[in-house]
């Protein structure tokens, strides 16, 4: 789906599941105050800025955190993944990356793993609908001779990526995957994370996964943490002024910011909204909308689950729970394996 049909999307149904990519993008778009709202400059800000924070406090940030999270994996994955006997065993496992990040990202989680299991005919797979993030990473030095493979395609799309006969690990890092399609409930996404974990490991026949959540379920920590950087969420509108062919009377600046959040003890829904401060009419494409004072626009979600519910979750997909890594920072790396 296009920018310009999932802008309409979002106009008409005031939900767009198809969004939460499009933030990262750069783009020329600017404020009133000729200030760059480009998604990819904002996000790299955002992120800077809470790793100065946590070393300016002395705490843990996400980004530290999941970083040695993902080496405990590297050094634990080969008991995790059991390499088959004989001829196939000198193949290696093959690394399928869901939303592989920045470089710094991809150079320190994805890569020492895909070193770690790579053999004569190990590939490394990056699937990703931020082109801005495949690229960078395809314009940095190449690591050594492994093969990698980039991907523009939606992570949840359910395709399959590797033959019967190669052996993979699917990796999805960053809490990625509470970014899943989900209308605003009360209820827990039962259905909603199974079907995501089924679409998830049908990528390969045998596989192993290792899935990033958050796990902290507290609403006021995770509403400050959002809420901190409101232009990164509000990018998008500053892009469709600049790109999309709407008339003047589009106005990018009358959207507010809120992270509204559902959940329970087994999860948490950040919504994350933007809501319309006075009533707006444009066109866009030639067609007519209205907008009124109030109106609340779903951009995408921001999941965190308990780790007994992802479990029972797993469970239900046909996945097995191998392990659970876990640090102080609100995020668990579920290990699973797929049954065969």
């Amino acid at each position: 789906m296009s920018f310009l049909e999932t802008s309409s999307k979002l106009f008409q149904q005031k939900y767009a599941a198809d969004l939460g990519p499009e933030q990262y993008a750069h783009h020329t778009g600017r404020d009133r105050d000729g200030n760059s709202m480009s998604g990819a400059l904002l996000w790299a800000r955002a992120e800077t800025e809470r790793m100065n924070n946590a070393r300016d406090t002395g705490t843990t940030n996400m980004v530290d955190a999941e970083i040695k999270l993902a080496q405990e994996l590297q050094q634990k994955v080969k008991e995790y993944v059991r390499w088959p006997r004989g001829e196939r065993s000198q193949k290696g496992v093959s690394i399928l990356d869901f939303g592989p990040g920045t470089v710094r990202a991809f150079q320190q989680k994805t890569l020492p793993l895909a070193t770690e299991l790579r053999g004569k005919t190990s590939r490394c797979v990056l699937v990703d609908r931020s082109n801005e993030f495949l690229g960078d990473i395809e314009r940095s030095p190449p690591p050594f001779d492994l093969k990698i493979e980039f991907i523009r395609d939606d992570i949840f799309s359910g395709r399959r990526f590797f033959s019967d006969e190669e052996t993979a690990l699917v990796v999805m890092f960053g809490r990625t995957f509470g970014n899943l399609a989900a209308a605003i409930s009360e209820a827990p996404p039962v259905e909603a994370v199974v079907q995501a974990l089924r679409r998830i490991s049908n990528s390969a026949e045998r596989c192993w996964l290792a899935i990033s959540i958050g796990s902290d379920l507290r609403w006021d920590v995770a509403k400050a943490y959002y809420e901190a950087h409101p232009e990164f969420q509000l990018n998008v509108f500053y892009r469709m002024k600049a790109e999309l062919p709407v008339d003047d009377n589009f106005d990018p600046g009358v959207f507010e910011y809120e992270a509204d959040i559902r959940g329970d003890d087994n999860f948490m829904q950040v919504i994350h909204t933007a809501i319309v401060n006075r009533n707006l009419s444009f066109r866009l494409n030639g067609k007519s909308i209205e907008l009124k004072d109030g109106d609340r626009l779903h951009l995408k979600n921001s999941f965190s689950f308990s780790e007994d519910f992802f479990r029972e979750c797993a469970n239900l997909a046909g996945l097995m729970s191998v392990d659970v890594l876990s640090d102080d920072a609100g995020s668990d790396i579920h290990v699973l394996e797929k049954a065969t």
